[in-house]
């Protein structure tokens, strides 16, 4: 076994503290004034980013939170989403996915997805459609972008919302355009591991919907009316009961810091991902098959293997931090026992979750880290033949 391990991971999941470290000033005077000022200037702060980041999402509005999880529950409550309801979705995502529906008192429908990039399958989704539906809730799993964009006209067909889930998939594009652009609204993750994340956790929701937006502001804060201009300043009057679950002021300077390098930051995933696409041709991994139009960014990068448990634990043992992502599927938990009628027939999703081992992505990692990844990664499966 390489002695790196004693010392931690030689390839680990993220090294954006480097990129942390290189940025040390500006954060430094990003967050000064929000220590030493009134208040008020972290409310300055947050509309700054949300202004900035609804700019870079190609969107009118977007609602800084206090994570991707609350971002995502905020946008299916925002849709109407409530007691009763239908949400089709995916089960090979975070459970946050799946309690983003059930804790609006919704019952999620669990659709298969598709073998060459783990998104939701479009030919499926018309058929799972009832009466009770009101949404259709795709995953940009890994980053890698589902196709919202075919989605979109059954959505309309049938009077759907649809509430894209890219919480992995921050920088993405898809038909020329940013993830999220063909949904209702979209939520986003900004905690530390995500493709851009700030130093704890956060979340952010945009649209372009006026009206979900309005909905949005309520429930993130106490659900107070706008305060009318004959009204007394202490005048209260709460037409929502809100969740007050604003993006913490010090994050959301962090991020505001980080934001002009997201594409950079973008552009580094991809290349990776291409690299190790192209370094583990011919080996008996399997690698995603991203549609032309998606531009993914690389959360991290996924390859499937016969010996899933086995090539996992190898790769930890020679120095890179594999993980399993999001498997088995979400039929498999106990908590959602007897949820799934239609649990059995997954195929695509079952299989993923037995197969699925995903390779450490991260912008700061040099040309001899992604060598090494791919070398050490074609021994191991070549050792398992």
């Amino acid at each position: 076994m390489d002695d790196t391990n004693t010392r931690g991971f030689r390839i680990p999941r993220s090294r954006t503290f480097e990129t942390h470290q290189a940025l040390r000033d500006e954060f430094m005077t990003a967050i000064e004034p929000l220590v030493l000022n009134t208040y008020s200037h972290s409310a300055q702060v947050r509309s700054q980013l949300e202004t900035a980041f609804a700019a870079e999402m190609d969107a009118k509005y977007a609602v800084a939170v206090g994570s991707g999880t609350i971002a995502l529950f905020l946008a299916m409550r925002a849709c109407g989403i409530g007691s009763g309801d239908e949400v089709i979705t995916i089960a090979n995502s975070d459970i946050s996915t799946t309690a983003a529906v059930t804790n609006c008192g919704a019952r999620p429908v669990v659709c298969d997805v598709l073998a060459s990039d783990y998104t939701i399958d479009p030919d499926q989704v018309e058929a799972l459609i009832t009466p009770n539906t009101r949404a259709i809730l795709p995953v940009d799993l890994h980053g890698h972008p589902a196709n919202v964009k075919a989605l979109r006209p059954i959505a309309d067909r049938h009077n759907l919302k649809i509430v894209e889930d890219a919480a992995l998939a921050t920088g993405a594009h898809d038909y020329g355009r940013p993830v999220g652009a063909f949904a209702d609204v979209a939520a986003y993750s900004l905690a530390p591991f995500k493709p851009f994340g700030s130093a704890g956790n956060g979340g952010m929701v945009v649209t372009s919907d006026e009206e979900i937006y309005r909905k949005l502001c309520l429930l993130a804060d106490y659900g107070h009316a706008p305060r009318a201009p004959n009204q007394p300043a202490a005048y209260q009057n709460y037409i929502a009961e809100g969740y007050n679950v604003p993006l913490d002021a010090l994050q959301a300077a962090i991020l505001l810091v980080k934001l002009p390098y997201l594409k950079e930051w973008t552009s580094k995933r991809r290349a990776i991902g291409e690299a190790l696409a192209a370094g583990l041709a011919g080996t008996s991994a399997r690698t995603p098959q991203l549609r032309p139009e998606s531009a993914p960014t690389f959360r991290s990068y996924t390859i499937c293997v016969n010996r899933q448990l086995e090539v996992h634990q190898a790769l930890r043992d020679a120095g890179i931090e594999a993980v399993i992502h999001y498997a088995p599927p979400i039929t498999h938990y106990s908590i959602y026992a007897g949820l799934f009628p239609n649990k059995d027939q997954l195929p695509v999703t079952e299989r993923l979750g037995r197969e699925i081992v995903n390779l450490p992505v991260s912008p700061e990692f040099t040309k001899e880290d992604i060598d090494f990844m791919i070398d050490t990664t074609k021994s191991i499966l070549e050792s398992f033949e």
